[in-house]
């Protein structure tokens, strides 16, 4: 899924076939209760009851601690105003299904021996509220001028104004107004399997039907929040509020807001946490791919500037071997050469004159390659590109002939690991240079499958690797192709020249050209 640029056409075409087939189902079952007569709209079954509120209950809660989590950490308004819904309705269902339990449902008119209009009200103005935050949640989040939102008012705030709206009417049951007239109530009571007229209680028409309206432009929001996002957790969002939507229709169709009753509209609200409640794993889990996704990115910088910072230093340390050693070392040659015209130097003494000399020249030498390599070390480029200039450098300052082979385009390696093999590779160069006596080295770089390979051959006088297994650096480029993943093996004879080969998987995300 394309997080960047919205949901691929193909999945955005199957989502919007999906919510389009929701709807005319619905639509189907609300004119197969209403005109048809062909579907009961109410069976009695208290366990029922008490098993779907519970079940609401639950799912609402954890619905809307998820949402409020969500919204603290990525400031999000849009979850803080879901969690402030949900809690809502979570309240709305938890007091209902107290009532039950305790056996207060009696009193408070919400039994089908003696039904009131607190049920009913309590229902309309708990949802109603519900479905205007979910409506301000799909247009915040769409919209990129939100106000900064307080987390603990958004989540209290509401829910708290509804208990007390709720409690207030509970004390003053008996002089509610009438959304639903006395002899319909009666009716029901005596019938609560029957369908009721919507003729009859127009009042309850109305709420039913602003507050249904409130969940589909909620459920219209959240499908454009999925077309911009790709995210399914809004198409889930939309599914459910358009679920919503028609189960406020079936309330005015059947209030079913006593105990025991259970309706299309219940089962509607059902069939709506269910979503919710896929809607809220299928986003965790995208937050976790997110997270995780995130997480190797942080590490790659955190690479890329270690690797950085090693390669500054490399640059600071050349110069200081530049501008230090080097200059204490020419000082001294000069000055040995200058001791050696002042003095007449006879036998032992010329001789260690001589080795004093060539010390000095080796000491300069290698703090020449030193540099060379630090600075080759510092600089970027494709790894074709430092190996050719090494080896034209390599050339120049030790008279010998170096050639690099390239079978065509290799990988590019991150930096840690084209450090490496560029230090490998001075180091075998180098070898070949000071024991082997070599007039040829070549450098012969290919891909091999899944492999990089890096060979170092030379034309030189040759060893028993068995009888330097822990000389010449070995155990240094050995080591080195340790730390990338890689492994080193020398193939040499003696006067037959020797072969050193570096083998480096090549991992995902290096398998582009270089």
């Amino acid at each position: 899924m394309n997080r960047d640029g919205g949901a691929p056409q193909g999945w955005r075409a199957a989502v919007d076939l999906g919510l389009v087939v929701l709807g005319v189902a619905l639509i189907g079952l609300t004119v197969a209760v209403v005109a048809l007569r062909a579907v009961p709209p109410a069976v009695v079954n208290n366990r029922f009851d008490i098993t779907i509120l519970t079940t609401a209950t639950l799912i609402a809660g954890a619905v809307a601690a998820l949402d409020w989590t969500r919204g603290r950490v990525t400031h999000d308004p849009a979850a803080l105003l879901r969690s402030s819904a949900f809690t809502v309705l979570a309240v709305l269902n938890t007091l209902t299904l107290v009532a039950g339990l305790v056996g207060a449902d009696a009193v408070l008119g919400a039994t089908l021996d003696d039904p009131g209009q607190l049920p009913i009200v309590a229902g309309v103005v708990g949802r109603g509220v519900a479905s205007a935050l979910l409506v301000c949640a799909g247009w915040a989040a769409l919209s990129r001028r939100v106000p900064a939102l307080r987390p603990r008012v958004v989540l209290i705030g509401p829910a708290a104004a509804v208990l007390v709206v709720l409690v207030a009417t509970a004390m003053a049951r008996n002089t509610l107004p009438n959304l639903v007239p006395d002899d319909v109530v009666d009716a029901l009571s005596a019938d609560p399997t029957a369908p009721l007229a919507l003729a009859a209680a127009p009042a309850l028409v109305v709420f039913q039907t602003f507050i249904g309206a409130g969940f589909l432009v909620a459920a219209l929001l959240a499908h454009r929040s999925f077309r911009r996002s790709g995210r399914l957790a809004d198409a889930l969002l939309a599914a459910g509020l358009l679920v919503a939507a028609f189960s406020q229709v079936h309330s005015a169709i059947h209030p079913g807001s006593y105990s025991s009753v259970v309706t299309i509209a219940d089962l509607l609200r059902l069939a709506f946490y269910g979503l919710l409640l896929v809607g809220v794993v299928a986003e965790r889990r995208q937050d976790l791919a997110d997270l995780r996704a995130a997480t190797v990115e942080v590490r790659r910088l955190a690479a890329a500037e270690f690797a950085a910072a090693g390669l500054e230093e490399r640059a600071r340390l050349a110069r200081e071997i530049h501008d230090g050693l080097a200059q204490d070392l020419w000082y001294a040659k000069l000055k040995q050469s200058r001791l050696a015209q002042l003095v007449g130097f006879q036998d032992e003494a010329q001789r260690l004159s001589e080795e004093v000399a060539g010390a000095i020249d080796a000491a300069l030498a290698e703090a020449r390659h030193a540099i060379a390599a630090m600075r080759e070390g510092a600089e970027s480029g494709p790894l074709l590109t430092m190996l050719a200039r090494h080896a034209d450098d390599f050339s120049d300052r030790f008279a010998l002939r170096a050639e690099l082979i390239s079978d065509g385009p290799i990988p590019e390696l991150g930096p840690r690991a084209q450090a490496e093999v560029l230090r490998i590779v001075q180091e075998a160069m180098t070898n070949a240079r000071r024991h082997a006596d070599a007039t040829v080295v070549q450098v012969r770089v290919a891909r091999d499958g899944d492999l990089l390979r890096v060979s170092i051959s030379d034309n030189g006088r040759g060893f028993k690797p068995a009888d330097v297994a822990r000389g010449f650096g070995l155990d240094s480029m050995r080591q080195r192709a340790a730390v990338i993943g890689g492994e080193l093996s020398v193939v040499s004879a003696p006067q037959n020249g020797t072969i050193v080969e570096l083998l480096l998987p090549i991992r995902r995300g290096e398998a582009t050209g270089g």
